[in-house]
């Protein structure tokens, strides 16, 4: 087991970001440099109850939005990437149901979208329900 890495202080951090941006940058020229900490994120979205994984997940993704340096990540930018986790986690999350019950529901969706193939032409829930058609025949 290898030992856990202690995160470097934040002011180390901040110092050579100041460091790599001066370097980059004339020292006349004025630029901006905004910095995200997860206790940023946590204050700003204070009022959607956001975990300090969401906000370490948030900081995580900041990098890969598009046009992050030209725009800026706003509050409107840290609420849309907390709904994305959200809905991330709900899709992944795992629920237990009887052995019957599933049998039941498989059962009634398959005479459902035998229904919309006999109504909206062959193919057609395959067209409306991709996903859904798939775990149908796994």
């Amino acid at each position: 087991m290898r030992p856990s890495r202690t995160p470097a202080p934040l002011s180390w951090i901040r110092k050579r970001a100041v460091r790599k941006t001066a370097s980059r940058h004339r020292a006349d020229e004025q630029i901006s440099l905004i910095i995200w900490t997860k206790e940023d994120v946590l204050a700003v979205l204070d009022d959607d109850s956001v975990t300090e994984e969401q906000a370490a997940e948030i900081l995580a993704q900041i990098e890969g939005v598009d046009g992050h340096h030209e725009y800026g990540i706003d509050e409107d930018t840290l609420r849309v990437m907390l709904d994305n986790i959200r809905e991330q986690d709900k899709q992944a999350r795992e629920v237990c149901v009887s052995a019957a019950a599933l049998a039941q529901v498989l059962r009634v969706a398959g005479d459902f979208m035998r229904l919309e193939d006999a109504q909206g032409g062959e193919g057609s829930a395959l067209r409306l329900w991709p996903h859904e058609n798939a775990a149908m025949k796994k």
